[in-house]
């Protein structure tokens, strides 16, 4: 059985316009230790399962932090403007669920990374995804 993280993670490196800049380089949680750049790193922040007053559920709302971690600004941009037109607006098969809804934001400023442990050399562009899905 696939999780919410598996389905994401298959919508993200489906797309032609992301998988041509970081192949399937996309990580969930951990960064493996010698994973090339540019690449995608994200974690769920929340995923909450909405009940009915009659206790039916199925409908999930999850909050999704994103990076689009590279060497220099211009491929990190690259791949953060493909992922946003991938994601921002989504709605349909997202391997074994269904995205009901999906939006973009972007991080302000004060964000600080969680993928690029130490790493300096790293340009890291953020977002926010808030996600309605049924699994």
């Amino acid at each position: 059985m696939t999780t919410m993280p598996q389905d994401l993670r298959t919508l993200i490196i489906g797309s032609t316009a992301v998988s041509s800049l970081i192949g399937t380089r996309c990580a969930y949680n951990k960064i493996p230790q010698h994973i090339e750049q540019p690449h995608v790193w994200f974690r769920v922040t929340n995923d909450t399962e909405e009940l009915t007053m009659d206790g039916v559920g199925g409908m999930h709302e999850a909050y999704v932090d994103l990076e689009c971690v590279g060497l220099n600004e211009g491929s990190s941009q690259a791949v953060a403007d493909a992922l946003k037109d991938r994601l921002h607006g989504y709605k349909g098969t997202m391997g074994n669920s269904s995205a009901k809804g999906a939006f973009v934001s972007d991080k302000d400023d004060d964000y600080v990374p969680f993928s690029t442990e130490g790493n300096e050399g790293a340009h890291v562009i953020a977002f926010s995804l808030n996600l309605w899905y049924s699994t």
